[in-house]
């Protein structure tokens, strides 16, 4: 007797499997189906019924000629409902996922069954399409191009890096870290598409990586899979009209050393139109972080409010070569016209800034920077801080004056007293530092 094993397939058994909780199987299965096919049954009967001779009087599934109907009506019904099927799914754009699977799916994924194997992905229109791009990539070959492309046709979020390491630059170095031993290693970077993000749900995503690498990498290679992370840092350095350097670091005395900074500032500030900014141009708001807490003490708008940013210009610079000229006063009773060259700096060709005093305020009247702003540091290579004695230039800087709020306050108003706590003494942010002696920091 020969074994099970070496019996003939039939056509059935060689098709792609239908899982257990699959909603689309094939054949049709279900309540709905069998309901269907019951009342398809009972049309073909009555038109059987209908055409036969006056001798075959039966109503009902009596007699053995009744009974042969009654089946060929059934097959007939089968393969009615099963065309209807077929045709509802004729094509891969169109076709429900799940029974796409079962003809496509389970060939990119010949080792899944209905428990293990299956890659999990919500929604139906997102799984034919990460179906489509696994045959694009399987037909390309396994390529490191076509490995990533894999990897991110998991998550449109998220973006896939390889490192070959004994291919780094420089390649095939012989005194490098990676050597000959290391050809068949590879390492698998992930990281979101917007920044350090993180993946909605990173375990999931690591097993699906996991039957798509199966798929697609040569069975050679082996590989890492890690998480990337990159460090961000502050710009400390700015060339724009002058150098500027932004190069403290009392961070580490600040644990040791008992100081008197400024905890906060305080004074009588606007909220402006689009309720999100607060104004205040007779202080500098240099020293505030994101994060930072601003508390309004009276009016409809009393309470406290986040701030995320801090701004100068409420929208930043203009094109000379487009933008006329903004009329503007100051508060020591001049006047002229400037213009917007970046976020922060003006210039008035006609106007020296270093003859100022300290504190000046300036007013834009026209514009979308219309407002009023407080004078910084005078650009230039005679330049310096406004009040300074012996400087000069037709470019000044704007003190960040306006805070951007997290959200919405209830109505705009002027004149409200507030304070907005200081980064020295308030909201502090990591500030990850490597390759810093830093043991006079701690020598009191």
């Amino acid at each position: 007797m020969a074994h099970d094993d070496d019996a003939p397939k039939t056509g059935e058994d060689q098709a792609p499997f239908a899982l257990a909780q699959n909603p689309s199987p094939n054949p049709p299965s279900g309540q709905a189906y069998m309901s269907d096919k019951e009342t398809l049954v009972q049309a073909i009967m009555a038109t059987f019924r209908a055409v036969l001779p006056s001798n075959y009087v039966a109503q009902v599934n009596g007699p053995w000629y009744s009974l042969q109907f009654q089946a060929m009506a059934e097959q007939l019904a089968d393969i009615q409902i099963s065309t209807t099927e077929i045709y509802k799914d004729s094509g891969f754009d169109f076709t429900r996922t799940d029974f796409l699977w079962q003809v496509l799916g389970s060939l990119v994924f010949p080792g899944a069954t209905d428990r293990s194997g299956v890659p999990q992905i919500d929604g139906d229109i997102a799984y034919r399409e990460f179906l489509h791009k696994m045959v694009l990539l399987l037909l390309e070959g396994a390529t490191k191009a076509s490995i990533e492309g894999g990897l991110e046709a998991l998550d449109p979020d998220v973006v896939a890096t390889i490192t070959e390491r004994y291919l780094e630059t420089p390649p095939r170095d012989p005194v490098g870290a990676w050597t000959i031993e290391d050809q068949f290693l590879i390492d698998i970077f992930i990281e979101g598409s917007t920044g350090n993000t993180f993946p909605m749900d990173p375990f999931v995503l690591q097993q699906n990586a996991e039957l798509v690498l199966a798929a697609l990498k040569p069975a050679h290679v082996f590989y890492g899979y890690s998480y990337l992370f990159r460090d961000a840092f502050d710009k400390v350095a700015d060339d724009t009209g002058g150098m500027s350097l932004d190069l403290d670091s009392y961070y580490y005395a600040d644990l040791r050393k008992w100081c008197l900074g400024a905890q906060r500032i305080a004074g009588t500030g606007d909220t402006l139109t689009t309720r999100t900014l607060f104004t205040d141009p007779d202080v500098s708001f240099h020293s505030i972080r994101a994060g930072a807490v601003l508390e309004i003490e009276d009016g409809t708008n009393k309470g406290k409010h986040r701030v995320v940013s801090t701004r100068v210009l409420l929208y930043g610079g203009e094109d000379p070569n487009t933008t006329p000229p903004r009329a503007y006063t100051t508060s020591t009773g001049s006047a002229g016209a400037l213009t917007a060259i970046t976020d922060d700096t003006v210039v008035d060709p006609g106007q020296d800034w270093g003859t100022f005093p300290v504190d000046t305020t300036i007013t834009i009247t026209e514009g979308p920077n219309a407002g009023t702003y407080r004078l910084d540091t005078v650009l230039g290579g005679t330049g310096g801080p406004i009040g300074t004695v012996g400087i000069s230039g037709t470019e000044v800087r704007l003190s960040p004056s306006t805070l951007q709020l997290a959200r919405r306050m209830d109505v705009v108003a002027t004149g409200q007293t507030y304070t907005v706590s200081v980064d020295r003494l308030g909201v502090q942010t990591p500030r990850p530092v490597t390759g810093e002696d830093v043991t006079l920091q701690f020598l009191l």
